[in-house]
């Protein structure tokens, strides 16, 4: 496949565009992604709004990724049956794009297959339990399918591969940010020994909770995932305190201007505020880069005047601290 798109791009910009749909649901439907991620999938791809309409349950994804209100399917919008009193659709205003053809047909053909395996692929149960949108009863119905009914659980995000140890059930969930792999343990599990031995794989650690608890630990983990780092590859979200909340809340806005203000220095830059911010001073500072104090100060005094605050007073060190954090949550 990769080949015959190399092949095409001088040739057929179009014919290339579309074998990349074809390539992505089938890595979606190789990856035994769930009906709301399969969606999330096409909404990304085709760029506007994709609904599903099961029998009498709608589902519809906006092209960022969210879940929005279940809506019947307007008579005029690219659409195509995809099983048994099923029906997918393109909330395109005005004429087709080139591949809303294709999308609306890989999208059928891939929801038919997990149709088949929903009964039972226990990835589809995961995504059940972990998802916002679940009822108490489809979540309840999921975990008992996984034999995970007593006590508390927390989920775990990482990256799609490797997965971790059959015994733990978990599923690759297409997520506003990639494709993320979500992983159910019980309290008393060691997340990091939930992989095989010298896996090296960066976790984010959602809080503990009962079943309807599980939503609310997909998020967080999905945060604290992101949030990682070769010096710090596992993250629990609980240890995030009150940014936890800052960061949920950023999701849904405008980046923040002090955010964006720490995007437009260089990676000297924002290495020499990283080690203020940790030394909280500049002598520790300029021991921990190797650099000469002077130097050091003469930088920190002009990033001062960029920034508009000193990360060394208490108020400017929380307010760098936050900025960080949503400026590696953007990127």
């Amino acid at each position: 496949m990769q080949d015959l798109l190399g092949r095409l791009t001088a040739l057929d910009p179009d014919a290339t565009e579309t074998l990349k749909v074809v390539s992505y649901f089938d890595t979606l439907v190789a990856r035994s992604v769930g009906v709301e991620s399969m969606l999330r999938g096409a909404a990304v791809l085709s760029g506007t709004t994709v609904g599903q309409r099961d029998g009498a349950q709608v589902m519809r994804v906006r092209a960022d990724g969210v879940r929005v209100d279940p809506q019947a399917p307007d008579p005029a919008h690219p659409h195509r049956e995809s099983g048994p009193d099923a029906i997918v659709w393109i909330e395109r205003e005005g004429e087709p794009h080139t591949n809303d053809a294709m999308i609306l047909e890989r999208l059928s053909l891939a929801l038919g297959i997990l149709r088949a395996r929903r009964s039972v692929a226990p990835e589809s149960a995961v995504e059940l339990a972990i998802s916002a949108y679940s009822s108490p009863d489809e979540r309840a119905a999921a975990l008992a399918r996984l034999r995970l009914t007593a006590g508390d659980l927390r989920v775990v995000a990482s990256p799609p591969d490797p997965a971790p140890l059959p015994r733990h059930p978990s599923a690759v969930v297409a997520t506003r940010h990639g494709l993320t792999r979500a992983t159910l343990l019980e309290v008393d599990v060691d997340p990091s020994a939930a992989w095989p031995s010298g896996a090296g794989v960066r976790l984010g650690i959602g809080p503990a909770g009962a079943g309807a608890a599980l939503a609310a630990s997909w998020g967080a983990a999905l945060v604290a995932a992101r949030l990682t780092s070769d010096a710090e590859p596992t993250v629990r979200a609980e240890e995030l305190g009150a940014a936890l909340v800052v960061a949920q809340h950023a999701e849904s806005r405008p980046p923040h201007p002090d955010a964006v203000a720490l995007g437009l220095l260089d990676a000297r830059g924002l290495e020499l505020l990283d080690a203020i911010a940790e030394e909280r001073s500049v002598r520790g500072a300029a021991a921990r880069l190797g650099r000469h104090h002077s130097s050091v100060q003469e930088r920190l005094t002009a990033l001062i005047e960029v920034l508009g605050y000193d990360p060394r007073t208490s108020r400017g060190h929380t307010r760098y601290s936050l900025a960080r954090m949503l400026l590696t949550l953007s990127t």
